[in-house]
């Protein structure tokens, strides 16, 4: 009976272990069913916080999870007790797909520690060159495994939160991110963080008080010397005092502005750097005193680089990347601008390379900071004390062009003016260049004046002087290599010719140049010094003055001096028989005077051009068509000796002239008298053949209008004096 019983006990307790298993299972099963939707974190070490420790870097020693929806399920790090639970967490915003970072916390002491987490919204490491971060939030939420959700600090520069763990205390946390590149969390003692912002603030005042007085020294300057490359300079460091504004956190301290809107400033502050830097190269360099398209693309990549500072309120990230771009664009063609200068030994481009040797390795570093190659708070404080040694440099590379003689730039002058000093002042105010030739070296050299004048590359009549003779006009060149190999021969001596330049356009200026070389035995020691004056103006009037002396001013054609000078080498030359014998015709338009009277000088002075224009038609390259004055004309004939010819040819000419013109819608029809005369050997001078072309064209006008008259001995034995007289009464009674 007993043995019974003790079975029936051992079976209801088989019975009941049965079901109790099987009750475990199916929780266990709910459970799973529930948490199905959750993404499930495996659990991670914890990091033992200990009080002496300042910083944790808990990027690297946490759990990075991306793509695991809005819920991620994470097993907590195992406490004192060796218990593992797990806790779902959920996205601040539906739909997010946020990444999160999940990483646990310890503290192994007897009291309460409290540490910030802290991530800055913006970090010059890995923020990529193109597409950059700029600035933007970080974590979104922080959610513990127990207790409350950490206290959020209010900062500008980071996202902070400030965690507690109580003692013998393990909590496992997800931060939630809010952007697509991966924060740089750290945990810092408060008081370590505190002193690290102090120190931080230190050296950041310091630079900007060391850039800010340099931008108001180069702007005071500017003041003084109206020098284009003190405003550019200075333009680059108010540029650079802009950027450690914003970089610095100052900016928001200066104006109110929102956290969000930082990328914005922090892009147009990026911009505005780029393009300071390359007006200041334009402007220090004098591009705009080379060729015209290059010129142009210089303007247009400068208003470029100005509008990507408006473009940075559109788009921050891509303006910044395309500012960075340009910068890296710049330090190439700089490079290349600067290096082919100094070759040809331009002084502003041999005082610009050490400064330009400190931007690019500044570039490199920047690059590899930016690319993720460097990192650190060190790297970023040396950077920006980096640019700041730049714009000292550049400082004192264009201060010393504030303090050259008043002429050169206008500084003040110190102490009284020297001899030597008043003499260049001279020299430049007469606006003469100095010129130069060191026989030794067979080189010459020229102020820069003449090249900007020239339109001319700097450096381009430095050059030995084959090269300078191909710049000057072919048939000058000649004379001016034997004056300077009879300077050799001399031994010294003075040196004044004028000779043409040729210009970028093709077209030549005159210059005329005064030198003198000091004695010397040994002709390799010989140099000679001179000024080189444009005396362009002074040709062309000149010129001018001599055509005008000899031509008519309306019409352009020769005058009765060059006409009568003109007949009489064709008649030396045809007595010589070197040429056939010359001949005359004299032209008179018959009552012209009525027609400036009825219509006007204007209409007349229009009349006399077409008539020159219809009497040239008829003349062949050697003949010589010639306005004597008032309504006359006269042609010499050389080409023709023909009787026959001429006859013809005074024909069409009297056809031409009576061509009809319109005039106010009336047609207008000129006549003309016209004497012939052939040199036949009797008249002394070209004065005489036209004083008888006089007489034959006198002879046909009191003929009657529209007559041709060819002078004969006959005409000879009348009395010539008459024949002016009459022609003088006649013009008189038109009067």
């Amino acid at each position: 009976m007993g043995v019974g019983r003790l079975a029936r006990g051992k079976a209801v307790g088989c019975r009941d272990s049965r079901w109790a298993h099987l009750a475990a299972l199916a929780v266990a099963l709910c459970a799973s069913l529930l948490l199905w939707p959750c993404s499930l974190a495996q659990a991670v070490d914890a990091i033992v916080v200990k009080p002496e420790l300042e910083k944790i870097d808990v990027t690297a020693l946490g759990e990075l999870y991306e793509g695991r929806g809005d819920r991620l399920q994470i097993e907590t790090a195992p406490g004192q007790d060796g218990f593992v639970g797990r806790v779902a967490v959920q996205a601040t915003t539906p739909g997010t797909n946020p990444g999160w970072l999940v990483f646990a916390l310890t503290n192994p002491t007897t009291d309460r520690i409290t540490r910030w987490l802290v991530a800055p919204r913006y970090t010059l490491a890995n923020s990529r060159a193109f597409w950059p971060e700029l600035d933007a939030g970080r974590i979104s939420a922080i959610t513990p495994s127990l207790g409350f959700r950490p206290e959020r600090m209010t900062s500008n520069r980071a996202d902070m939160f400030r965690l507690s763990l109580e003692p013998g205390q393990t909590i496992t946390f997800a931060a939630e991110m809010s952007s697509r590149q991966v924060p740089r969390l750290t945990l810092w003692d408060p008081d370590a963080y505190q002193a690290k912002l102090q120190d931080r603030m230190l050296f950041n005042g310091v630079l900007l008080g060391i850039t800010g007085l340099l931008a108001i020294f180069l702007t005071a300057i500017f003041a003084a010397n109206h020098r284009a490359i003190f405003p550019a300079t200075a333009l680059v460091a108010w540029a650079g005092l802009a950027y450690f504004c914003i970089d610095f956190g100052f900016w928001t301290k200066l104006f109110p502005v929102e956290a969000g809107r930082m990328a914005l400033y922090r892009a147009a502050a990026e911009a505005g750097v780029a393009a300071s830097l390359v007006l200041f190269l334009y402007a220090f360099l004098r591009i705009g005193l080379w060729h015209g398209w290059i010129k142009t693309l210089f303007w247009c990549w400068i208003a470029a680089q100005f509008g990507l500072i408006v473009f940075a309120v559109i788009d921050p990230r891509l303006a910044a990347g395309l500012a960075r771009g340009s910068l890296v664009g710049m330090a190439g063609i700089g490079t290349c601008l600067i290096a082919y200068l100094a070759l040809r030994g331009q002084d502003r481009a041999l005082l610009l390379i050490p400064s330009w040797m400190l931007l690019l390795v500044w570039l490199f570093g920047a690059a590899m900071i930016v690319l993720g190659k460097l990192s650190g708070d060190l790297m970023n404080a040396g950077l920006a004390a980096g640019l700041v040694l730049i714009l000292v440099l550049l400082g004192f590379t264009v201060t010393q062009f504030a303090f050259r003689s008043a002429a050169g730039g206008g500084a003040l002058q110190l102490g009284p003016t020297s001899h030597v000093q008043m003499k260049s002042l001279a020299v430049d105010g007469s606006g003469a260049a100095v010129w130069q030739w060191n026989a030794g070296k067979d080189q010459i050299t020229v102020a820069p004046e003449v090249e900007e004048a020239l339109g001319a590359i700097p450096g381009t009549l430095d050059t030995t002087v084959d090269r300078f003779l191909q710049h000057m006009h072919a048939t000058d060149r000649e004379r001016f290599r034997m004056m300077l190999w009879s300077l050799q021969e001399n031994q010294g001596g003075e040196l004044q010719t004028e000779f043409r330049l040729k210009r970028q356009d093709g077209t030549y200026l005159w210059y005329e140049l005064r030198a003198r070389a000091a004695p010397s035995d040994n002709t390799r020691l010989l140099r000679c010094v001179g000024l080189m004056r444009d005396v362009t103006g002074l040709k062309r009037s000149h010129e001018r003055l001599m055509h005008d002396a000899v031509h008519d001013s309306l019409t352009g054609l020769p005058n009765r001096e060059l006409f009568i000078d003109r007949l009489q080498g064709a008649i030396t030359r045809a007595r010589e028989g070197q040429a056939n014998r010359p001949t005359v015709m004299f032209i008179d338009i018959d009552r012209f005077k009525n027609v400036n009277q009825s219509f006007g000088l204007a209409v007349g002075d229009s009349m006399l051009l077409t008539l020159a224009r219809r009497l040239s038609r008829h003349l062949n390259p050697q003949d010589t068509l010639a306005r004597l004055g008032g309504d006359q004309f006269a042609i010499l004939m050389i080409s023709e000796t023909d009787p026959r010819q001429v006859a013809t040819l005074a024909e069409r000419v009297r056809r031409a002239l009576r061509t009809p013109m319109k005039i106010a819608g009336k047609e207008i029809v000129l006549t003309a008298s016209i004497g012939i005369v052939v040199d036949d050997g009797v008249q002394a001078t070209g004065q005489d053949i036209l004083r008888e072309g006089e007489i034959a064209m006198l002879r046909a006008k009191r003929g009657g209008a529209d007559r041709i008259e060819i002078f004969s001995a006959s005409m000879r034995g009348e009395d010539e004096s008459r024949l002016p007289l009459e022609s003088d009464l006649r013009k008189a009674l038109e009067r």
